[in-house]
């Protein structure tokens, strides 16, 4: 049984909720309309979609009680473990998302829950998130080798290359995180829109080996490079490095990406998305 995915319609409309939600406050308005969305979708590749929305509270239990309800309904047993894989990737995304003990609470909960599903030595899904897991408790070395394993036909390798590098970067290893992204760079350059998401994780992540190197300048041509983005992706974009910038005084490079980003996501206005990176 095979579901079918979010149609451009139905992603479209995910991504006006979850922006409402993250950027413009209207959690306890458009929490339950996005729930609704989502319960046909609880196996599907939605987490990439939801994940701005975890922050706020309350969407971060509705989600995960969807989900929940999704593992204890649904009878086909591989949707039911990838019902409890998205259920997992959100308490991740929640602890990327936080801080302090909240965020501890996320990644226990995402270890715990990760821990109810059957262990098998080669399956890809659950070793990058035990290895994501690893990062989020600072076990950098032990999350590295982990990614490495990873086959490109199980995973968009740019995707994984942004993790390590992120990681190397969390391990202090600047030098090797700035060689490894931009030699993934230069591999996703010549892609296809499918490979969106890997070209901004990639940007986004050099953009952050560069503030940690000391070179802000190099990291605002990063985020305003990460924004160059088809309309046919569908994945909320990411804010953390712009936020990053913004406290360093590169208001001017910010307010560029964010006409990028409006640009292709069409469901964000500028004011929002600028008042959640001004915060």
């Amino acid at each position: 049984m095979i579901q079918p995915p979010l149609t451009p319609s139905q992603v479209s409309a995910v991504q006006k909720l979850v922006n409402q939600i993250a950027y413009e406050g209207m959690g306890p308005v458009a929490t339950p309309k996005l729930l609704l969305l989502i319960e046909d979708f609880p196996t599907g590749d939605i987490v990439g979609l939801l994940t701005p929305a975890i922050a706020e509270d309350m969407t971060y239990r509705g989600i995960c009680s969807v989900l929940a309800e999704a593992w204890e309904t649904l009878e086909d047993e591989s949707l039911k473990r990838l019902a409890r894989l998205n259920l997992v990737r959100v308490h991740l995304g929640r602890a990327s998302l936080t801080s302090g003990s909240v965020a501890r609470r996320a990644i226990d909960s995402a270890a715990a829950t990760l821990d109810s599903l059957p262990n098998k030595a080669q399956d890809w899904e659950l070793i990058e998130i035990k290895a994501d897991i690893a990062v989020q408790r600072g076990k950098y070395s032990d999350a590295i080798a982990a990614y490495k394993r990873i086959p490109v036909t199980s995973r968009p390798n740019g995707e994984i290359q942004a993790k390590i590098g992120s990681t190397l970067r969390l391990d202090g290893r600047l030098d090797e995180s700035l060689a490894l992204l931009q030699s993934a760079i230069k591999r996703e350059s010549g892609n296809t829109a499918e490979h969106n998401r890997s070209w901004h994780e990639l940007q986004q992540e050099q953009g952050f080996t560069l503030v940690a190197k000391g070179d802000v300048t190099a990291a605002g041509t990063c985020l305003t490079a990460s924004a160059k983005l088809s309309k046919s992706a569908a994945f909320s974009p990411r804010i953390d490095l712009a936020i990053a910038l913004t406290k360093r005084g590169y208001q001017s490079v910010v307010k560029t990406y964010i006409a990028m980003i409006t640009t292709w996501n069409s469901n964000i206005s500028e004011s929002s998305l600028s008042k959640a990176i001004q915060q």
